[in-house]
């Protein structure tokens, strides 16, 4: 009996002494990275050379570090292969670089979402390609091979914009702090003034431009780990617009009939990124707070602002994901504009409310899917082309069903506006279809409260986007 004792005892101890193996990662090589600098790479790994750690944890930092190299957006593949000899290993890091010089031309819809412009142009006869934008725009990805953006847009059309943006990721030695800037200025001759019946009323001026919008923006952000960053930004605001809007709006800009308004906007922002591919996740979750605080100029607009999110993913069983996000808004008590009061019907929105504008100073939001892949991450060649950016692409589809549930508090609109202060829900499914260079179709049915029904077109992750100019 002593001696099985002793005989148990030894193979435990072994077991545990295999289990927690130790490997020591001798190199790191990275091959493909023709332009992108090797520390922008290692920034984003689990792991550092010379470091020791457990085998068995090798292979999660591998994966982890795959994921955060994918999340940069300056690769369409990354691939990480460990060479083990003993107790060492090195490591192999085989990247695609995307095209970063992106000089191409605007052809877009100028509307909320595909489907509101689509009745607009239905009810024209297919004759009214007034809100069409076009130009040329100019993006200039890891610019010096240091994940810098430069942004240039000369932007034509129902809503004109015109922008210089440069984003700097890093610019210590230690790759932590990096500065956003940029200049914009919009210009529009058919403006929204108001909202009735949950619908934007516009207002056109064909002889001169009805608002002018100028805005400039600075940030510093803090990026001490790989997942979590804090964000410290100053927006400033400059709006002119025709003096009519002002006699059919006077809570337009400034509750007066001045025809100018002006405000600034301090924000601190953080957030945890912890998706495996933040443009259509499938697992992992994302945390994003933000405070901020309106300073009034000619406009009296000096509230205080809270915004939170949490989103979530797993995966069930093999080919089967669950996705949940919440986020809400909370302004303080006191007077708004009307431009600052926007809630659903732009960047959030509860699916199957495509073609209404809620406004509001509160909110919240909760939206859940399930999807299955009907076709999983499929890798293929493009015969015939001999770019490494663009010969091998990749595509998947999914099966979705969706429930979105959202809520508006506003304590400043008109009576006709019957969708604020009430539960919205909205139930459908969908078919989502991703390819490389984070490109995104989304095709939903999907019925509301109100019984209404409807197809709606989309080209973004229904939990929303990470902010684009």
């Amino acid at each position: 009996m002593k001696k099985k004792s002793l005989f148990l005892l030894f193979f435990i101890t072994s077991f545990l002494a295999f289990s927690q193996e130790k490997i020591t990662i001798s190199n790191i090589l990275i091959n493909g990275n023709k332009i992108t600098k090797e520390g922008i790479i290692l920034r984003e790994l689990s792991f550092n050379k010379k470091e020791i750690v457990n085998k068995n944890d090798l292979e999660i930092k591998i994966g982890k570090s795959r994921q955060n190299l994918i999340n940069l957006k300056l690769f369409n593949f990354v691939k990480i292969t460990p060479l083990i000899k003993g107790n060492n290993a090195d490591i192999i890091i085989d990247v695609i670089e995307r095209w970063y010089f992106w000089p191409y031309p605007i052809l877009e819809v100028s509307e909320r979402n595909f489907n509101s412009w689509w009745d607009d142009f239905k009810a024209s006869n297919y004759s009214d390609f007034s809100r069409l934008n076009y130009g040329l725009f100019l993006n200039w990805e890891n610019f010096r091979g240091r994940n810098e953006l430069i942004q240039f847009k000369i932007r034509k059309g129902f809503k004109e914009h015109y922008l210089f943006s440069y984003q700097v990721p890093y610019f210590d030695k230690k790759k932590r702090v990096g500065i956003n800037t940029n200049l914009q200025l919009f210009r529009r001759k058919k403006s929204f003034y108001k909202t009735e019946k949950n619908t934007l009323i516009y207002y056109t001026n064909n002889d001169s431009y009805s608002t002018k919008d100028y805005e400039f923006n600075t940030e510093i952000l803090y990026r001490k780990g790989v997942h979590k960053t804090h964000h410290l930004k100053y927006q400033y605001f400059l709006s002119n617009v025709d003096q009519e809007i002002i006699n059919r709006n006077s809570k337009y800009l400034n509750n007066g009939y001045n025809t100018t308004g002006s405000y600034s906007k301090l924000t601190y922002q953080f957030t945890n990124e912890n998706r495996d591919y933040v443009e259509y996740p499938l697992q992992g979750y994302y945390l994003h707070i933000e405070s901020a605080k309106y300073l009034n100029g000619t406009s009296p607009i000096n509230h205080f602002e809270f915004i939170g999110k949490a989103e979530k993913h797993i995966e069930i069983k093999p080919s089967l994901y669950l996705g949940s996000s919440f986020k809400g808004k909370w302004s303080s008590e006191g007077y708004q504009p009307y431009f600052a009061q926007s809630a659903f019907g732009f960047e959030d929105y509860v699916r199957g409310y495509e073609y209404y504008v809620i406004d509001g100073q509160k909110f919240l939001l909760s939206k859940t899917a399930l999807k299955y892949a009907i076709i999983k991450k499929t890798n293929f060649e493009i015969p015939y082309v001999k770019m490494k950016q663009f010969n091998k692409s990749h595509y998947s589809l999914y099966l979705g069903f969706f429930s979105d549930l959202g809520y508006v508090k506003d304590q400043q609109t008109n009576e006709s506006n019957n969708l604020t202060n009430s539960i919205l829900i909205g139930n459908g499914i969908s078919l989502d279809y991703i390819t490389y260079y984070d490109k995104l179709l989304r095709i939903e049915f999907s019925i509301n409260h109100l019984g209404e029904k409807g197809v709606f077109l989309h080209f973004s992750n229904p939990f929303g986007s990470i902010d684009k100019l």
